[in-house]
């Protein structure tokens, strides 16, 4: 093959590879300098496990299932598996898959806006039959900078953060069955 002829095909060939990547919803590069992409969700909650001052549960408040705590929703999620919600919730037993936007919302309030949580639960847990929770875009927190949600804890900055970092569903003290926790929810 001549090298005019390479001349010819390369650019088609490149062309058809992008048109491909675009009707495959993948993102085909020609350049060695391209973005880096976006962390997954195993990666994210490596991170998340690795991080000083997040505090994911071991245990749950109104029930006994070490499978669906909070830190062992982290855990499988880092290994590539769904988290487990509890067996007495609305949805027993099922694995789900946690939001990226979420995961970042919850690493973000520790590395971006500096605040030290304990995270309560994320899909384990007793929560309304159409929580957030259960899609895997919801978490609580029950501590910030080691004070008890309700107990004079900042509560209200750290609810204007999660809102910052696109949780569109925002509770806390003053909202029925939240006066104890601030609940954090990313749109479905």
């Amino acid at each position: 093959m001549s090298v005019r002829t390479v001349r010819t095909i390369a650019p088609r060939l490149i062309a058809g590879v992008a048109a491909l990547a675009a009707l495959m919803g993948t993102a085909a590069t020609t350049s060695a300098t391209a973005a880096p992409a976006a962390p997954n969700r195993a990666a994210l909650a490596k991170q998340i496990l690795g991080t000083k001052g997040i505090a994911p549960a071991t245990a749950h408040a109104g029930g006994r299932h070490a499978a669906s705590t909070a830190r062992q929703n982290l855990v499988d999620t880092a290994h590539g598996k769904g988290a487990l919600t509890s067996p007495w919730g609305d949805r027993p037993h099922r694995r789900v898959a946690l939001d990226t936007r979420m995961l970042n919302g919850m690493l973000k309030l520790r590395t971006q806006y500096g605040y030290r949580i304990s995270v309560s639960e994320i899909v384990g847990g007793d929560h309304s039959s159409r929580s957030r929770h259960y899609a895997g875009i919801a978490f609580d927190i029950n501590y910030i900078n080691g004070r008890h949600v309700g107990s004079g804890a900042p509560h209200r900055n750290l609810m204007a953060a999660c809102k910052k970092l696109g949780a569109t569903e925002v509770l806390g003290p003053g909202n029925a069955g939240h006066a104890t926790h601030v609940h954090c929810g990313w749109p479905r």
